[in-house]
């Protein structure tokens, strides 16, 4: 389709955004294309409207609504530059409210057992061990994560460079231990992982390539069956870890903020729901007043 083909171009060229981000949008924009009657050029509030209740009915979740309803508003916009439609139908319709629903974390035990869950006497596991270390202690993306290259981390200074969303790059601190522990698994990784050609990715399998994070996904949920950890775990989960455990010991939005490389304080404000939680269940607990009391 050739709107679809200069939309694509559009997201990259013009927006600057990632690979993973311009492939959900064009996912989105083809499912809302396949869905819909009629011409895009001419659809209204009312169409909009009329798709969201079909991913309504399909059983899909708010949150992935709104994804969508985010890709396609990017779409219309793309038509209202190419002057193809006048207005963005996205745009003039009450989205819809986020559920309540807190950020999955594991807890200080839940995380210890989940790093001592890969058996270091191999060399998969004692890069796996360092993938959980930087994933929690840094809260960086998983995306992020396996497109970091040698080159990015700067063991002098105790810092490695990562590439979020829309490209845009930061740098973020890693502590002595993590340090000392890539020092050795640079070791590991030119003895047992490069095969030739140094192709660079800092975290690598055993075919002399970069990992995907399809892969990185399916080693979290198996250390976390061998830690015994029932929770529903991603690579994502450990960001939220990361996030919740700074702010429960004290440090401020900004902070956490900078280092996840949110556009706004305003994603970052849903960790406080957390931290206000359990600080409820630390006066219901502990205040005569609230003992024994419902909230």
């Amino acid at each position: 389709m050739r709107l679809i083909k200069a939309f694509k171009q559009y997201l990259y060229s013009e927006l600057g955004l990632s690979e993973n981000s311009v492939n959900a949008y064009i996912a989105d924009t083809r499912d809302y294309l396949t869905k819909i009657e009629g011409e895009s050029e001419e659809a209204q509030p009312g169409d909009i409207v009329e798709y969201m209740t079909k991913l309504r009915s399909e059983g899909l979740s708010v949150e992935t609504i709104q994804r969508r309803l985010s890709g396609i508003s990017q779409y219309f916009d793309f038509l209202i530059k190419e002057r193809i439609k006048s207005s963005n139908p996205v745009s003039m319709i009450t989205k819809p409210s986020k559920w309540g629903k807190l950020p999955e974390f594991l807890n200080f035990d839940e995380i210890d057992a989940l790093l001592d869950a890969p058996d270091e006497n191999f060399a998969a596991g004692y890069r796996d061990r360092t993938m959980l270390e930087m994933l929690y202690s840094t809260g960086i993306r998983v995306s992020e994560l396996v497109n970091i290259k040698v080159a990015n981390v700067d063991m002098r200074r105790g810092i490695v460079k990562v590439t979020g969303k829309g490209s845009k790059q930061r740098i973020v601190p890693i502590y002595q231990s993590l340090q000392e522990r890539l020092e050795t698994y640079l070791l590991i990784r030119r003895e047992d992982f490069v095969k030739g050609d140094d192709p660079g990715y800092l975290f690598m399998n055993n075919r002399n390539g970069g990992l995907r994070r399809e892969y990185v996904w399916v080693l979290v949920r198996k250390y976390c069956e061998s830690a015994g950890i029932t929770k529903k775990v991603s690579p994502h989960t450990l960001r939220h870890s990361f996030a919740t455990h700074l702010l429960t010991n004290g440090a401020d939005l900004r902070t956490i903020q900078m280092f996840l490389g949110h556009s706004s304080i305003s994603t970052t404000e849903i960790y406080t729901h957390v931290s206000d939680d359990k600080a409820r269940n630390v006066l219901e607990a502990c205040h005569p007043r609230f003992r024994g009391r419902k909230s």
